[in-house]
């Protein structure tokens, strides 16, 4: 009895530390999934004026009942006088991205966006996280900045912003010694007026045979089910859609491209993870020639 409870032990206090290292892997993944989301949509919500700026758009006395500008109106003020007067009612580091914006235009944000390392990411987007880091879970000396997804402040195209980030757990690999890094990411449409993202179907017979035609899309969808959506464009072409929750962009399998037969059908079904959370939210429909529609739709739980 003695020699097999010596044998058996090891392995129990092993599968007993095993269980609660999953357990804070889980916490410790949650709580920085919860940091990045709440930290997309801080951003999202304070970068209108931003690109009020990198456009030019500034209101005057004529267009000062423009919808698009909000409460953001001063008469005969130029671009930099504007943002410097304004600039200092917004958070850190947004008031000094609003100075630069009015500066040098779009540029800063485009050398953030086109940065991939961890050294130059982090001193400009971990002060955003700050204010959402749960430090009863997270070390922000082990976040890292992976990527950052910014969209085309001029143009105006694709209008997301997402974060993704690393963290590195202070446990490693037993035995073998490696570092265990989880990933958590989030994007989130910005807040900068119109965008034009919408595509115009059935605007003469030219437009006709590559325009997007949303056919069938979920009414609603269903925590915990599959979902369908079905879409016409020109035959043979490919076509990708992205479904954007909370949380961010889907990781659902049978999303993203896939060829059109030779009418022009293509059909997208996926499952809706049972942490979706309901609500209204858009999918993106985008053609290898650069066409793209939002649709928005339901998503509701019945359990």
């Amino acid at each position: 009895m003695v020699l097999e409870a010596a044998l058996v032990f090891p392995f129990f206090i092993f599968f007993i530390v095993f269980l609660i290292y999953m357990i804070q892997m889980t916490l410790i993944s949650t709580a920085l999934q919860s940091t990045v989301s709440d930290t997309v949509k801080m951003v999202s919500s304070h970068m209108h004026p931003i690109a009020l700026v990198v456009k030019q758009e500034i209101p005057s006395e004529e267009n000062k009942d423009t919808p698009l500008t909000g409460n953001w109106i001063i008469p005969k003020l130029s671009v930099t006088d504007w943002a410097s007067q304004y600039s200092s009612s917004l958070p850190a580091p947004f008031n000094q991205w609003m100075m630069d914006a009015a500066a040098k235009g779009d540029e800063p944000l485009q050398t953030i966006k086109n940065a991939t390392a961890e050294t130059v990411l982090d001193p400009v987007v971990k002060p955003l996280l700050k204010p959402f880091i749960q430090s009863e879970f997270l070390n922000a000396n082990r976040i890292h900045v992976s990527n950052i997804y910014l969209p085309d402040m001029k143009t105006r195209s694709n209008p997301y912003f997402g974060i993704e980030l690393s963290y590195e757990l202070p446990i490693k690999v037993p035995f073998i010694n490696k570092k265990i890094v989880i990933q958590a990411k989030a994007q989130e449409r910005l807040w900068i007026g119109d965008t034009s993202e919408s595509t115009d179907v059935g605007m003469g017979e030219d437009e006709a045979s590559t325009a997007i035609e949303v056919l069938e899309k979920p009414d609603p969808a269903v925590v915990g089910k599959k979902t369908k959506v079905r879409v016409k464009v020109a035959p043979n072409s490919t076509a990708q859609l992205a479904v954007f929750y909370k949380s961010g962009a889907s990781t659902a399998k049978y999303l993203g491209w896939k060829q059109a037969d030779s009418e022009g059908y293509i059909e997208w079904e996926w499952f809706v993870g049972t942490n979706t959370t309901p609500g209204t939210w858009p999918f993106v429909i985008t053609t290898e020639d650069g066409q793209r529609v939002e649709v928005m739709f339901t998503v509701v739980d019945l359990r």
